[in-house]
């Protein structure tokens, strides 16, 4: 009887990796079509701008819209005192919210919520807290980046749940966004 149990035991984990590995090789992305893309590579160099941590980021990406950028040269707490309670939108498309204040692709440790805001321009949600990046990454001008903690839209949450899988979805009711990723205007 046993070895029953232990049978049944390894062909339920067996069954249950399974259907985790499946699910993961068959969430495909969209292929694109090369013969479609015509790619200038100067152009495509003067789009990227490199951090001091030698991270490349598109040139949009980079710059921060005028209004956000002055209140992000005031000290933490002033910016803390202007930006709570301001609704921020998403400057790009496929915006990364995160667990906590900083950036973390790990395969097994990392802090990504699960899913994308997928649309660019869409309302992220209100700011309910904002901090300096927990390991100190800078931008393009030296300084350490500003991340914001965000109570979501509904709207930014159905585009997270959406492009979220079982496995990888996590629950949040707040997320994090970095500086470079939102403006305070549509």
């Amino acid at each position: 009887m046993n070895g029953d149990k232990k049978l049944y035991l390894y062909s339920g984990l067996a069954i249950a990796l399974a259907v985790v590995a499946y699910v993961v090789i068959t969430k495909k992305k969209p292929l694109l079509n090369t013969s479609d893309v015509t790619v200038d590579v100067e152009e495509a160099q003067e789009n990227v701008v490199v951090t001091p941590t030698g991270d490349e980021i598109t040139n949009e990406q980079n710059q921060i819209e005028p209004t956000l950028k002055e209140i992000l040269k005031l000290p933490l707490a002033q910016v803390k005192l202007k930006l709570l309670n301001k609704s921020l939108y998403t400057k790009l498309d496929d915006v990364n919210p995160r667990v906590s204040n900083y950036v973390n692709n790990g395969w097994f440790a990392n802090n990504n919520i699960g899913g994308k805001i997928k649309i660019k321009g869409t309302f992220a949600g209100n700011v309910v807290d904002v901090a300096n990046d927990k390991g100190l990454l800078k931008n393009t001008e030296g300084k350490v980046f500003v991340w914001f903690k965000i109570n979501p839209s509904a709207i930014a949450r159905k585009q997270i749940e959406d492009d979220s899988n079982i496995f990888t979805a996590q629950r949040f009711n707040t997320f994090w966004l970095r500086e470079d990723v939102v403006t305070l205007i549509k």
